[in-house]
C-alpha cells in the first residue's frame, strides 16, 4: 500500500485477469513512478495456472467423497510448466476428504495450495486402515505455500472418544495427524484455520526453511494428543502470529530440530509451549537454538517446559534455550 497526495492508502498495484482455459493471464499494473524499476516489473503479464478442484470432479458438499478428484487435480498441478500453479479449494464448500498424499517432486516450480473453504476428514475410521498416522500429508515438495483464510477440520472426535487416554478400559488406538509436511523445503503455510484434529493438527517433519504465520487452532481442552503444532527433525522454522486453543501442547518440538523461533503466540487452553519427550527408551536426542518471544500463555496447565525421560546417560547440549518475554 502506498500513500497517495489525499492522505488515504491506496494499493501499490492492481491485477487485470484475462480469462484463457488452463493458464490465465494475470497483468498486474503498479502505481509506481513511470521512470522507477519497479513500474516496469509491475507491468509485466505474469501466466498462473489455476488449477480448481471442482473442474475435477470435486462437488464440495461435505457428503460426497472428493478424494479422487483432489487426486486428479494435483497430478495436474504437480506436473505443471508454468512458472507459478495455484492448486484452487473454492470458498463457501466443504470438501470430504479420505487420506490423501499430495507428493513431489513436482514438475512445477512454486506452488500455491489456496484453500478458501473448508476441507474436511472422512468419520469413517475403515477408511484409515492403509494409513492411520497420517490424513493430509504433503511430501518433497519445494518452494510451496499452502494458504487462502480457509478451514481445515479433522473431524477428531470418533478418535477422541475411543482414545484410550479417554477411556482407560480401551486399548491404545494409533490416529492420524491432520497435516503432515514430511522433507519440504522452503515452505510458508499462513492464514489458515485448523479444527479437531484427530492428534496433532500440523507437524512438520524433516522439514527446512520454514515459516508459520497467522494460523488459529482450536480443539477442545480435554482432547487427547491434539497439539497445534509439531515440529520434529525440522531446521530454520519461524512460527508467528499464531492462536491456539487445545487439548495438549501449544507447539511441541522435538528431537532433531534446530533454529526454532517461535514469536508472538497466543496459546491456552492447552499444556503449553514444550521441548519434548525427549530422550524416550534411552536414545539420545538434542534441540538447539530455540527461541520463544513475546508469547502469551492463559489458562495451560504449564508454561514453557523441556520433558526428557529417565535415562541413563547424559543427553548431550550443544547449545543454549532461550526463552525472553514469555508471559
Amino acid at each position: 500500500m502506498l500513500p497517495n497526495p489525499l492522505g488515504f492508502w491506496v494499493p501499490a498495484a492492481f491485477c487485470l485477469i484475462l480469462a484463457s482455459s488452463s493458464f490465465p493471464l494475470v497483468s498486474c499494473f503498479g502505481l509506481y513512478p513511470q521512470n522507477s524499476q519497479l513500474y516496469a516489473s509491475s507491468r509485466r503479464p505474469v501466466r498462473v495456472k489455476i488449477v480448481n478442484v471442482d473442474r475435477f470432479g470435486a462437488k464440495g458438499d461435505g457428503r460426497w467423497d472428493d478424494t479422487q478428484a483432489f487426486e486428479k487435480a494435483w497430478k495436474a498441478a504437480c506436473s505443471s510448466t508454468g512458472p507459478t500453479t495455484v492448486f484452487a479449494v473454492p470458498k463457501k464448500k466443504i470438501y470430504l476428504l479420505k487420506p490423501i498424499t499430495f507428493a513431489g517432486p513436482c514438475r512445477a516450480n512454486n506452488i500455491m495450495f489456496q484453500i478458501f473453504g473448508t476441507i474436511k476428514a472422512s468419520r469413517d475410521m475403515k477408511d484409515y486402515e492403509n494409513d492411520r498416522r497420517h490424513w493430509i500429508k504433503f511430501e518433497s515438495l519445494q518452494n510451496f505455500r499452502v494458504k487462502g483464510g480457509g478451514t481445515i477440520d479433522g473431524n477428531g472426535q470418533i478418535w477422541w472418544q475411543n482414545s484410550c487416554k479417554v477411556n482407560t478400559r480401551l486399548t491404545y488406538l494409533i490416529c492420524g495427524q491432520a497435516v503432515t509436511f514430511y522433507e519440504c523445503n522452503n515452505i510458508i503455510v499462513s492464514n489458515l484455520k485448523f479444527r479437531n484434529s484427530q492428534k496433532m493438527h500440523v507437524s512438520f517433519d524433516k522439514c527446512a526453511d520454514v515459516k508459520v504465520v497467522r494460523l488459529f487452532v482450536a480443539a477442545p481442552e480435554n482432547s487427547p494428543n491434539t497439539d497445534g503444532i509439531h515440529v520434529t527433525a525440522t531446521q530454520n522454522i519461524q512460527i508467528s502470529r499464531c492462536v491456539i486453543k487445545t487439548g495438549d501442547d501449544c507447539i511441541s518440538i522435538v528431537s532433531g530440530s534446530r533454529n526454532v523461533k517461535a514469536t508472538d503466540i497466543t496459546c491456552g487452553p492447552g499444556h503449553g509451549i514444550s521441548i519434548g519427550s525427549l530422550g524416550a527408551g534411552n536414545s539420545g536426542a538434542q534441540v538447539s537454538d530455540v527461541v520463544v518471544n513475546r508469547a502469551i500463555l492463559t489458562g495451560t496447565s504449564n508454561g514453557v517446559r523441556i520433558k526428557t525421560w529417565q535415562v541413563n546417560r547424559i543427553l548431550p547440549t550443544h547449545s543454549l534455550l532461550f526463552f525472553p518475554s514469555a508471559q
